[in-house]
């Protein structure tokens, strides 16, 4: 449809004159203003193509909606449709319910996983692991010390693409670098590369000076004396939990605290700030002060090892206790182990034999049979028994006398020479159910509570099963199984007046933050009158003399109380009593009218020589004399006392009356304890390092021709002490422990020379 042209007002006035037509005129030019809607239009083909999603229909309605073909001069704004008011609406109210939902899908349901998420990025978490207390011995020395050490340590997404460091950081840590290069390409923020390295190591790491490749210090537990006391400290993890030992039993307590702390990192993971402070004094793990005497210690190590060694026995332990207080001052077990390095370390190694380990006593049970007998009354002293000339048949089964054809014996006779025939006469007397009884007072069959890991009741079987010839070797040691510390334990029994105070090992535990918690002493046990045990005593006396079984556990000046053991081991092939395998032990207390140590020395398939007496009797000796200089207790008469210090100097002889001069060799004379020490450990302790030739001279008896004792290490209570044995005139420097001295070790020493000692406290 044709539009009109639009005729302009003035002209229709000029042709129209009456008012009439003006207002006809205006009416309609009026009605031509008013919009005219559009025609409808079909789409076009390729408007149609360009929107094949749309239906036609929908399409027309839409170009009719917006689009206008009045010209712009005859435009007016046009007034929108309520519909299109509505679209618009609905469309905005429904763009907000989506922008609200979202928001509250983000803040109301999934807000604390990204609150977590958002803070893991943002955020570090370190646990801050407290170093371990010490483990002291009786005296405060260190026995185990934490120090921090540098583990080396990458930050693979600051590490460019320059790897030719890598064979030379692969040579300094003595790592392959194919391994080296798996953990370098790893996408973590951080990554050990090697954990607690030595100083020269993390020394030539930081010296490559690449980015993102550096070392942080870390906690390392220590044993300062290493293989000391290795099976009573046990040893910790690498992540500092104690496995075995002290180390396990107290872990909770070493230990200390473990916070977590919070800190910021950037976008490429490096902590920037930490929010968190902590005291070392308030996570450090509490100190642990032991009943162990470290010079006793190291003496019956010694003393094993040689005997071992000569012999070349399976192992070895040896018990020291005090009997009064029932402290355990010395628990040696052979072969033994480096809680420093337990690379290699079997389990044989770290078995401790003293708890851990069952044997049959032997011998050795005679004291607990005939203290029995003695208590019930049942026999006397200087009773006489008849010993059936070595051979005496009991149940269908022979009984003999080691090749010794005895008459008859006093009871006292009995424990000298050890008759296993009038041993068993005394077991018969005594009956199954009040030898199980005795047994039991004596601490067999039951674990003796002391806080180490590991230990055994051993084996006793219910009186009711005993037959006659049970009951006949029991009474002598065979048929029963216990541990050498239960051994020690009854030995102590008859040494306290026959009172029976349970072994401890933990004097006290030393909180940083808090009063020290000291162990309390068990009360004991009367399990035999004092004149029983008294008795007994005096005929463990007569064991050491002449005569008796061991001649060679005799100490200088001093009276010794012991009996022998020598028992046969089943044999794991036959099932039955060897002839070949046997546990050669003594036990002995000394000095015997006062005793200061009980001790048990027990050697394991001996080869050779088998009898106790001969095997572990210069054990004993040597284990003794070593506690008693320790414990300043020397003999009164000056005679004595310099044959008894000679006797702590010289070597050990072993079996000098039985085996001739042709097969004795030294088996003490080793370094002194410091001595014995890495360099690593030297340089822990502050001690100066020691030449080995120097170490070994040792100190000899006061008086000419002595030589300068190895002073490092020592406190000056111990100083004075070594001087006054070599006659030396100390002159002492600073404080502390012994760092440098003057002349040097093993150097020739008059009477009266001057020794000058420079003191600095432990670093």
């Amino acid at each position: 449809m044709k539009r009109q042209a639009r005729r302009p007002v003035g002209g229709l006035q000029d042709r129209l004159g009456s008012l009439s037509a003006i207002r006809k005129a205006r009416q309609k030019v009026k009605s031509e203003r008013r919009p005219r809607t559009s025609p409808v239009r079909r789409a076009s083909p390729r408007r149609a193509k360009s929107a094949p999603w749309l239906w036609p229909w929908v399409w027309a309605r839409l170009q009719r909606a917006f689009e206008d073909d009045t010209p712009p001069s005859r435009r007016e704004e046009p007034v929108p449709p309520a519909w299109r008011i509505h679209l618009a609406l609905g469309i905005l109210v429904i763009l907000a319910l989506i922008v609200v939902g979202r928001a509250a899908q983000l803040q109301l349901i999934a807000g604390d996983g990204y609150a977590r998420v958002a803070e893991q990025q943002a955020t570090t978490q370190s646990r801050v692991r407290a170093k371990r207390g010490a483990i002291k011995d009786r005296h405060g020395s260190e026995l185990a010390i934490t120090v921090d050490v540098d583990s080396v340590y990458a930050e693979p997404r600051r590490l460019g693409s320059d790897r030719s460091w890598l064979p030379k950081l692969a040579t300094i840590l003595n790592e392959k670098p194919t391994k080296l290069a798996k953990k370098l390409n790893s996408d973590r923020a951080f990554v050990f590369l090697k954990r607690r390295v030595d100083p020269a190591t993390a020394e030539a790491v930081r010296a490559l000076e690449v980015t993102g490749l550096a070392t942080q210090p870390e906690p390392k537990r220590f044993y300062t004396n290493v293989s000391l006391a290795s099976h009573v400290l046990g040893f910790s993890s690498t992540d500092g939990v104690g496995r075995a030992g002290i180390e396990r039993a107290l872990d909770d307590r070493l230990l200390g605290q473990v916070v977590e702390t919070e800190g910021l990192r950037d976008a490429l993971g490096r902590s920037v700030a930490t929010e968190a402070y902590i005291p070392d004094r308030v996570l450090e793990g509490a100190d642990v002060t032991l009943t162990i005497d470290k010079e006793i210690q190291h003496a019956a190590e010694e003393a094993l090892k040689a005997t071992v060694e000569k012999y070349h026995a399976k192992g070895a332990v040896a018990v020291v206790l005090e009997p009064k207080s029932g402290d355990l001052l010395a628990l040696a077990s052979y072969p033994t182990f480096n809680p420093n390095n337990l690379a290699g370390a079997t389990n044989d190694q770290q078995l401790n034999r003293a708890i851990s380990q069952v044997m049959e006593p032997g011998s050795t049970m005679k004291m607990v049979t005939i203290a029995a007998a003695l208590e019930e009354k049942l026999i006397r002293p200087d009773q006489k028994i008849d010993c059936e000339g070595g051979k005496w048949k009991v149940g269908g089964r022979t009984i003999g006398d080691a090749n010794h054809k005895y008459g008859e014996l006093t009871v006292a006779e009995v424990m000298k020479v050890s008759s296993n025939i009038c041993a068993a006469k005394i077991g018969l007397e005594l009956g199954a159910e009040r030898l199980h009884s005795w047994l039991y007072r004596f601490g067999f069959g039951e674990k003796t509570g002391i806080d180490l890991p590991g230990e055994v009741r051993g084996l006793i079987r219910p009186a009711a099963n005993w037959r006659t010839i049970a009951l006949a070797n029991i009474a002598f040691g065979q048929g029963v199984s216990v541990t050498p510390l239960q051994v020690a334990q009854a030995a102590s029994v008859i040494a306290n007046d026959g009172v029976l105070v349970p072994p401890r090992i933990l004097v006290s535990i030393e909180p940083k933050d808090g009063a020290a918690e000291v162990s309390p002493r068990e009360p004991g046990e009367r399990v035999l009158s004092a004149e029983t045990a008294q008795a007994v005593r005096r005929m463990m006396i007569e064991v050491t003399e002449e005569g008796g079984t061991a001649l060679t556990a005799r100490v200088p000046g001093f009276s010794v109380a012991g009996k022998t053991g020598t028992a046969q081991k089943i044999d794991p092939v036959t099932k039955a009593y060897s002839h070949e395998l046997y546990i050669s032990s003594f036990v002995g207390f000394v000095p015997a009218d006062r005793p200061e140590v009980a001790i048990l020395v027990m050697i394991d398939e001996p080869k050779g020589a088998y009898y106790g007496g001969v095997v572990a009797g210069p054990a004993f000796r040597e284990i003794a004399v070593a506690a008693l200089a320790a414990r300043e207790v020397f003999p009164e008469d000056r005679a004595a006392k310099e044959a008894f210090l000679t006797a702590h100097r010289a070597p050990l002889v072993l079996d000098e009356i039985k085996l001739g001069p042709n097969d004795l060799k030294g088996l003490n004379d080793g370094p002194a304890l410091e001595g014995e020490l890495s360099a690593e450990a030297q340089a822990l302790l502050g001690l100066a390092p020691v030449e080995p030739e120097a170490a070994k001279e040792g100190v000899r008896a006061p008086g000419s021709g002595s030589k300068m004792p190895n002073f490092a290490g020592l406190g000056l209570h111990e100083v004075l002490n070594r001087s006054a044995e070599v006659r030396c005139d100390p002159v002492v420097e600073g404080t502390g422990r012994v760092v440098a001295q003057t002349p040097a070790p093993g150097a020739p020493l008059a009477p009266g020379d001057r020794c000058e000692l420079r003191l600095a406290p432990r670093g």
